[in-house]
């Protein structure tokens, strides 16, 4: 099918461009937010050839299409257009769709608890998705600076090193600012208004004032001392807050005063509420959302990389592992310059394709054993894009899929043990293994070896059921 007619069918799937609040894309999914769920049609769009699966976190339809991605998406914002993106808004539904919801919300609670949590999680990942190939590059160019000293002998303080090295660096000096960039448009707030909110968190004269006063206050009211460096939920609260307030001051003030007032009372208004209570509120969040997992590292890197190889496959199909990227790996190697927790899926990534392999090998339908194998070397070449493999064939049939979450806990306990770690929030994979170069890489390749081959093993030796596969 042509990625044109593919865009088509996918924008009449989820019930037409009007419907379309906004649209993102990550590695191998086409993230479509729509504004009344109640017209998508899941099950047309799961018939559209090139679409492995459909996922739906809240009110946004993760399209599964694998490398073709980049194509389907620029496809699809040719039929919508930039401006229907830009000004689309999931909370500006029309009477009749919020009466529906309204009712659904009435008859099911938990439906509304589920549907809220999905909606944390899509919009979470809809913020750090876009910055992540930015994270992939400052992982590289950092990697190329280590190895200038390291490996071809140059000073640290040869300037084209450090040139490099601060260049590298950037994006995490920077971190709430190029958040709350993702976060405006996410929410529809104005950027420039998002750029000096967020740049204050930042601003060295503003941790200067803590260094000059034991007590600082803003109108009587004390302010906290916190380092927003790394940060992440601070930006993100402030700019959804900002968002609001700006749509009832365009309601109330005359047009005539809009375009002076709007930012100046959006600023006035947001700012003490960002200092004293959103700010330090959402350093703690973060803390305390990033201690679920690093205060398990911290007891025992092996169990923690158990843990999270384990089920990161999980967490892929449910799609919080952008989100955990975003609030745990960003901010880990902002602060301390790697990340040496969440690193530790990476084997699991491995196991897939190892799985496929192993299938491939094992299954008697020539079908599957060809959609195996292309599947899996396809994942390889595209640099750990695992979702083909797993959509198309471990998930399907069960048992490979059981394998690899085994294998991944394993790779993951050797990788926790080797204490490696990441310049970037990034996949492993031939493409993205520079950044993951340093201190306990040869025990992350260890960790790679071993849960593949437990993985495969698994696989072949206990089989799997190949009529799952066409059902």
């Amino acid at each position: 099918m042509e990625i044109e007619t593919m865009a088509e069918k996918i924008i009449e799937g989820v019930g037409g461009k009007d419907n379309v609040s906004s649209v993102s894309y990550c590695m191998t999914r086409v993230r479509v937010s729509v504004k009344n769920p109640d017209y998508v049609d899941r099950e047309q769009l799961n018939k559209i050839d090139g679409v492995m699966k459909v996922l739906v976190i809240g009110k946004q339809f993760q399209i599964v299409v694998g490398g073709i991605v980049n194509e389907v998406y620029d496809a699809v914002i040719e039929i919508i257009g930039d401006d229907a993106i830009q000004s689309g808004n999931v909370d500006e539904l029309i009477e009749e769709d919020k009466e529906l919801i309204e009712d659904k919300s009435n008859r099911n609670k938990k439906l509304t608890i589920k549907a809220g949590l999905g909606m944390v999680v899509e919009t979470l990942s809809s913020i750090v998705s876009p910055i992540i190939p930015a994270m992939l590059a400052a992982g590289f160019i950092k990697t190329i600076a280590m190895i200038m000293v390291n490996a071809l002998g140059f000073s640290d303080t040869n300037t084209t090193y450090q040139l490099l090295n601060v260049l590298g660096d950037t994006i995490y000096a920077f971190f709430p600012v190029i958040i709350g960039w993702s976060a405006a448009k996410r929410f529809n707030a104005n950027i420039g208004v998002t750029l000096v909110l967020t740049g204050f968190l930042i601003n060295p004269a503003f941790s200067g004032i803590f260094e000059a006063s034991k007590n600082v206050t803003l109108f009587g009211l004390p302010v906290t001392n916190v380092y927003y460096g790394s940060s992440v939920l601070p930006a993100i609260f402030s700019v959804y807050l900002l968002s609001i307030l700006e749509k009832k001051l365009r309601k109330i003030l005359p047009p005539s005063l809009r375009s002076i007032f709007v930012p100046f009372f959006s600023i006035v208004i947001v700012f003490p509420i960002l200092i004293l209570f959103i700010g330090p509120i959402g350093v703690w969040g973060g803390e305390v959302f990033a201690s679920l997992f690093t205060s398990v590292y911290e007891i025992s890197p092996i169990v923690a990389g158990a843990i999270i190889g384990g089920i990161w496959q999980v967490l892929i199909i449910v799609g919080m592992h952008i989100a955990i990227l975003g609030l745990v790996s960003g901010p880990n190697i902002a602060k301390f310059g790697r990340d040496n927790v969440i690193m530790t899926h990476a084997p699991s990534l491995i196991c897939q394709m190892a799985a496929g392999l192993a299938v491939s090998i094992k299954a008697k339908n020539k079908k599957l054993k060809r959609e195996a194998f292309t599947l899996s070397i396809s994942s390889l070449i595209s640099g750990s894009v695992i979702e083909p493999v797993m959509y198309g064939v471990n998930l399907k049939l069960k048992k490979p899929f059981i394998a690899v979450l085994i294998g991944g806990a394993v790779g993951g306990a050797i990788t926790g043990a080797s204490g490696a770690g990441t310049t970037a929030a990034v996949a492993f994979g031939i493409y993205t293994f520079p950044a993951y170069v340093g201190p306990g890489f040869g025990g992350l390749l260890i960790g790679c070896l071993v849960g593949a081959s437990v993985t495969f093993l698994l696989t072949f030796l206990f089989g799997f059921d190949e009529s799952l596969y066409d059902q």
